[in-house]
């Protein structure tokens, strides 16, 4: 895969992986594409938090108490 990216990138890519002690400029991408996955999946997880049914929350316990597990 071959990827063109802005100067200022470039240069910040470098200067990460010099403070960082990153074996390579890939391993910085890879880390922040993993930051970007991550994101986007709490984001899922909110979407998906606020189409929860709250009366669901109610009859979930269904009178079982914790003594009974």
């Amino acid at each position: 895969m071959s990827v063109s990216i802005s100067e200022d990138l470039v240069v910040f890519i470098d200067s990460y992986k010099n403070s960082r002690r990153c074996k390579s400029s890939s391993q910085v991408v890879e880390e922040a594409l993993r930051l970007l996955l991550e994101k986007d999946l709490e984001n899922a997880y909110r979407e998906a938090d606020k189409e929860i049914d709250s009366d669901w929350d109610v009859v979930a316990g269904d009178g079982l108490g914790d003594e009974t597990w």
